[in-house]
């Protein structure tokens, strides 16, 4: 059935891509600008969060087309995980603000419909009022295509943003999107397992997650220990990357590598990929970790092969859709080992879902009042919570429910970089990748080879 906002779904077959997927895309490039047929979503019967004071500041815009007719905001972005609660969300919004006419797109082919779209939409300088970046954000607001949030709608607006669901979309002061889906790195495990391993309490450093790996290998037969999705090197990067952070004790050390202000050969890249082969030479990690993706580590975590898989906090959906009840009943996480016992907790978290506003838009004002109203305290924190996803700012994660999803959250002030949207992105996740895979085994020259391809791009 078709609702009344005309929201669109492409494939309601569809394979959720992870963000880790969408950064393998961007870096391989886009071909081919062709969007497929589009078809209509059938729209949930609940109701969305009835409006607050927090939200009526957001109603009545003066925005509307030319002619009289309703300002029509364009709303793009390829998030399945809230594909049941944006129809509720706008059906609100617009009995709230009649002048206005929210078109979803819901684009959830990244590969072949949505980047193509939107890097032909980005340049006609016809982007959408409301769209997901991609990987896009700080280019786009560069060439004056994206708004500066700042500038549109004030600092107020972005002091509830945990930093770093912010960091990877600033540039100077300019902030050109914010966090959509948060995220945190953790280790999921199963606490039987852990028990009849004899592993007491929850690993403290890196140091201690090797040894309980070791003790899950030699103590449960056939098991697989601690696994992480290693068929790429964009995967590998949620392990390694947020270790250069707990080496150095610098939350900003990414950005600045990831700019090249800094050289990959510092010492905290160095020291970071010593850590990552002592756990690798330690044995760690799952045999034959490069053949196994991330479907591969949840079908061996389903099946009790594994007691331990490294990932994020967008899989809690998927375990309790996929996941057999019984493991799902028991199943913890816990947080990233430290560098060292008593260090601090560094978690990646570089928000791969958000949102951005056009710089051009005719109906700036409806696109504005739009974006205000889907982060507006209590809307937002029903939609996070309603699709068990991680959010972005302070208030919504104080009333997340899900206790899995709750307890990731709160490693979010712990957050730290863990994606590369620089030029170098694909020369650093070839580097890892061959490290991982024993093709080098120095770490100083890792980190020179990293160097050496990155010094060639263009950071301009």
């Amino acid at each position: 059935m078709t609702s009344d906002n005309d929201q669109k779904t492409e494939g309601l077959g569809y394979k959720r891509i992870s963000r880790r997927e969408m950064l393998k895309i961007s870096a391989a490039g886009a071909v081919g600008l062709a969007v497929a047929p589009l078809l209509a979503a059938c729209s949930p019967t609940t109701s969305a969060p009835a409006a607050t004071s927090a939200t009526a500041a957001t109603s009545a815009p003066t925005s509307m087309s030319s002619g009289g007719s309703p300002a029509v905001v364009r709303f793009w972005c390829w998030y399945t995980e809230q594909q049941d609660q944006f129809p509720k969300i706008i059906s609100d919004f617009e009995a709230k603000n009649p002048n206005i006419k929210i078109d979803l797109q819901l684009k959830t082919d990244v590969t072949n419909a949505y980047l193509p779209a939107l890097l032909a939409a980005a340049a006609a300088d016809d982007l959408p009022e409301v769209y997901a970046p991609h990987v896009h954000s700080v280019e786009f607001g560069r060439k004056g295509l994206a708004a500066d949030l700042v500038k549109e709608l004030g600092s107020d607006f972005m002091t509830d943003f945990f930093q770093s669901a912010v960091s990877m979309f600033q540039d100077g002061a300019a902030i050109y999107a914010v966090g959509w889906m948060a995220q945190t790195m953790g280790i999921f495990y199963d606490p039987d397992a852990f028990a009849k391993a004899g592993i007491s309490g929850e690993p403290e450093s890196w140091d201690d997650m090797i040894a309980a790996s070791n003790a899950l290998k030699s103590k449960i037969s056939g098991n697989l220990g601690l696994m992480q999705s290693a068929s790429d090197g964009f995967s590998v990067c949620d392990t390694w990357l947020p270790m250069i952070t707990a080496v150095s004790d610098d939350p900003d050390i990414l950005k600045k590598l990831d700019a090249h202000e800094l050289k990959w050969t510092e010492q905290a890249v160095v020291d970071s990929l010593t850590l990552y082969k002592k756990t690798i030479d330690g044995g760690t990690w799952q045999k034959n970790m490069t053949g196994m993706t991330q479907d591969d580590c949840k079908n061996a975590f389903y099946q009790g092969q594994s007691a331990a898989y490294y990932s994020g906090s967008w899989n809690p959906t998927t375990f309790y859709k996929d996941g057999p009840a019984d493991l799902i009943k028991r199943l913890k996480v816990m947080k990233t080992p430290a560098f060292k016992a008593g260090g601090r907790h560094w978690t990646g978290n570089s928000a791969g879902a958000a949102f951005s506003v056009s710089a051009h838009s005719k109906v700036n004002d409806a696109a504005l009042t739009f974006f205000k109203y889907l982060y507006s305290p209590d809307v937002y924190a029903w939609t996070m919570n309603n699709s068990k996803s991680m959010p972005a700012t302070k208030a919504a994660a104080a009333q997340i429910t899900d206790p899995l999803t709750k307890a990731m959250a709160s490693w979010l002030p712990d957050g730290c970089r863990h994606w590369l949207t620089g030029p170098a992105g694909q020369v650093i996740a070839d580097a890892i990748m061959n490290f991982t895979a024993g093709k080098t085994t120095d770490p100083a020259a890792v980190a020179q080879s990293m160097e050496d391809g990155a010094a060639k791009l263009n950071y301009s």
